[in-house]
């Protein structure tokens, strides 16, 4: 969504233009929310948005085009707010185990807050490569500030087998999460603090607890060059 700053060093139109764009994605997240994709309207959006529809199609060439646009926005914000959330200074104070203990209750509250948007976007997008790679990707761009804080309070910011361990750890819960995202389950529901214990005390195991060599010699996941360091054996 443009900012109060961006919209200020825009000609008035153009302005115009990006706040009703913004507001047809608004709408649009407000109502994928409370039910699924095919089951709304470029009506309902715009009558949401408080639009024409020929306004919507003045932004958008079909709701595929607008729904391709609202993912990449969502998932935008989503690493941005994760950025935010993980400021070296909010948790210069706290212990590892605060700091985890911080991380799953802001994961499982932003799949809570969003549930009706995360389930229809991963229905959508789970079975063809070329939109499931893209939402993968921003999901780990997403991940990769909670590790870099955990690695860097653990002393372990040089260190391939914590990120190994951190990124198979979130991969598992985020298994569990999306489960309970989709599916009222039975154990482990989305909405119960046993989900949030069991997060946690995963991660903590793939984090912390001594685990097989011959495990840890299965994988060790690829860095961003400018991060690159040596493997150890930790």
């Amino acid at each position: 969504m443009a900012t109060n700053a961006e919209l200020a060093e825009l000609p008035a139109k153009q302005a115009r233009s990006r706040l009703t764009r913004d507001r047809l994605l608004a709408a649009g997240h407000h109502l994928l929310e409370r039910g699924g994709f095919e089951a709304i309207s470029i009506a309902d959006i715009a009558g949401e948005a408080g639009c024409s529809v020929g306004a919507f199609y003045h932004r958008f060439t079909d709701k595929e085009a607008f729904f391709t646009v609202l993912i990449e926005t969502f998932m935008a914000e989503i690493v941005a707010d994760a950025k935010r959330s993980t400021a070296p200074d909010r948790f210069a104070e706290a212990s590892i185990e605060t700091t985890l203990t911080s991380f799953v209750a802001y994961w499982v509250e932003l799949f809570r807050r969003h549930q009706g948007l995360l389930r229809t976007v991963i229905k959508k997008t789970l079975h063809a490569e070329e939109t499931w790679t893209p939402l993968r990707q921003a999901g780990q761009a997403a991940l990769e500030p909670f590790i870099a804080l955990l690695a860097a309070k653990c002393g372990k910011s040089d260190s391939r087998s914590f990120q190994y361990r951190a990124l198979t750890g979130f991969q598992i819960v985020s298994g569990v999460v999306i489960n309970a995202t989709l599916h009222r389950t039975m154990l482990l529901n989305l909405e119960s603090d046993e989900l949030t214990a069991w997060v946690r005390e995963i991660l903590r195991h793939c984090l912390f607890d001594e685990l097989p060599p011959a495990l840890l010699s299965l994988g060790v996941p690829m860095l961003p060059a400018s991060n690159a360091v040596p493997r150890d054996a930790d």
